[in-house]
């Protein structure tokens, strides 16, 4: 949720060997990348991510990325803020078991599977319900809704847990709730959708030239503009206007003089120049003589004759955003007479996009999300929900208090040695302790095994030093803590038994 971290499961054989299709590759937001990096970003195609190698440029101007079983590297140059993040972790064959969960069905069995967890610290064991109740309460149990009793069961537990996992809890239901909405808004319609898309603005560049002329007889007045032909006996100085109309952007000129002898030159007439607003106008001056003494001077060079012409192609470029670069080309010829257009050369060029379709990525209104970022955050939200879920329920067991015999069993079997009652040496002191791990510690205190027999009303377990008897008892009143299933348990292997000579005190 944090745009820091991410995931991307493999496809194809570009990164091989490092990468095999199905692998799946956590990447992580980076201020800065180099050159050898594996690193992530956005494709052409909406919800794709490219997973390849940094092999050049900079995070300013764009790096070059290749896949390393690649022979060419990728169309496409991403900035630092352009890219996903760099790969930090790598698990072979990961997608495979992590797309079954990308789906609706997935996410709910996932959902389910929580829940369920959820409820089984809260369900008792079956070992500690008598056999009579465990029948009514399972005949009670098929007569009643399950969901809203396992909601409950759920909701008591985690009301009984202390502070900090209870914190931990409402924490992993409210991941689980994030992750259901989220996959529910990610998958209920594809990533993409097409929309209509309105016609573009119109683009044109437009050009024109004007000369000062002294008066004569070759025009009417003293100014000739275009497209008529100027007479280099009255004039070599000619203003040359280019007028663009459109959305803002960029705008350059270029010449390009040829002189029919294979050579050509380029000149810069306006240097790249970023506008705004709907229009832009530049002006350039030509020096006829001088373009043509340029040429002049290429063919003496070459060693071919002078021919006293040149011929210059202009060109003018307008780069916006969102619309294809617009170029538009003018030839003029220049004779040792006059300047003229070329054949066929048009003084306006126009564009004009149409009304059309485009497929963007599917857009989550209320959230702000794209349908691919929901996904990609369900699954995150999921991943997290059930890492909280797990560390709590170990923590909540790990602090749940031992009260049967087989609770205690199967905590501690490596301390427990089964014996028959034994009686308490007469005139030493018995010190009940309050729980169990308490007697635990007691045994590692004094390198003693824990003694464990059943009497008639409780189950006892004792730890023997200097005549002191420390013990802890549960007791076979109560029917929540009954263990009928331990009842007359048999000595296990490797037990002790040792019969006493009169009963326990």
């Amino acid at each position: 949720m944090t745009e820091r971290i991410a995931y991307v499961v493999t496809s194809g054989i570009s990164m091989n060997p490092v990468y095999y299709q199905n692998d799946l590759v956590i990447v992580m937001k980076a201020d800065s990348y180099h050159v050898g990096q594996i690193a992530a970003y956005h494709g052409d195609v909406p919800g794709q991510r490219v997973l390849h190698r940094i092999i050049g440029g900079s995070g300013s101007a764009g790096f070059v990325l290749k896949g390393d079983n690649n022979e060419s590297i990728d169309p496409k140059t991403p900035t630092t803020e352009e890219m996903i993040g760099r790969a930090v972790l790598h698990i072979p064959k990961g997608g495979t078991w992590l797309k079954p969960f990308l789906g609706p069905s997935g996410i709910g069995m996932l959902s389910f599977l929580v829940i369920s967890g959820g409820a089984a610290t809260a369900a008792r064991n079956r070992r500690e319900i008598p056999r009579g109740r465990r029948k009514k309460k399972v005949k009670a149990m098929s007569r009643q809704g399950g969901s809203l009793e396992t909601a409950a069961a759920v909701f008591k537990t985690v009301q009984r847990l202390p502070p900090a996992l209870r914190g931990g809890a409402y924490l992993a239901a409210a991941f689980l709730a994030l992750a259901v909405l989220l996959g529910v808004l990610g998958w209920m319609k594809p990533v993409v959708e097409t929309r209509e898309v309105a016609a573009p603005p119109r683009q044109s560049l437009t050009y024109s030239y004007s000369a000062k002329v002294p008066k004569s007889a070759a025009y009417d007045g003293t100014t000739v503009s275009s497209p008529e032909p100027i007479f280099r006996r009255l004039t070599n100085n000619v203003d040359l206007v280019t007028r663009y109309e459109g959305p803002p952007g960029t705008f350059d000129l270029s010449a390009r003089l040829t002189n029919g002898t294979g050579w050509h030159t380029t000149i810069q007439l306006v240097d790249e120049v970023a506008f705004t607003g709907s229009s832009y106008e530049a002006t350039a001056k030509f020096d006829l003589k001088a373009l043509v003494a340029r040429a002049d001077a290429a063919s003496t060079a070459i060693g071919t004759s002078s021919s006293g012409s040149v011929s210059v192609a202009l060109s003018a470029r307008v780069v916006s955003q969102g619309r294809a670069t617009l170029s538009a080309p003018l030839t003029i010829e220049v004779t040792p007479v006059q300047m003229v257009l070329g054949g066929n050369s048009k003084l306006t060029t126009e564009s004009a996009g149409s009304a059309g379709t485009t497929v963007v990525p599917r857009e989550i209104g209320i959230l702000g999300l794209t349908a691919a970022q929901a996904r990609s955050y369900a699954i995150l939200s999921l991943i997290a929900a059930g890492a909280l879920a797990a560390i709590v329920f170990l923590i909540a067991r790990r602090a749940m208090p031992l009260r049967t015999r087989a609770q205690i069993e199967r905590r501690y079997p490596q301390l427990l040695v089964h014996v028959e009652p034994m009686a308490s040496p007469p005139g030493k002191p018995i010190v009940n302790v309050d729980n169990f791990p308490a007697l635990v510690k007691l045994a590692e205190k004094y390198g003693q095994m824990i003694l464990t027999w059943r009497r008639e009303d409780s189950d006892d377990f004792v730890v023997r030093d200097e005549g002191i008897t420390y013990r802890y008892r549960v007791p076979l009143d109560r029917p929540e803590l009954l263990d009928i299933e331990h009842q007359n348990r048999p000595a296990t292997a490797g037990s002790h038994r040792r019969k006493a000579s009169s009963p326990v005190s």
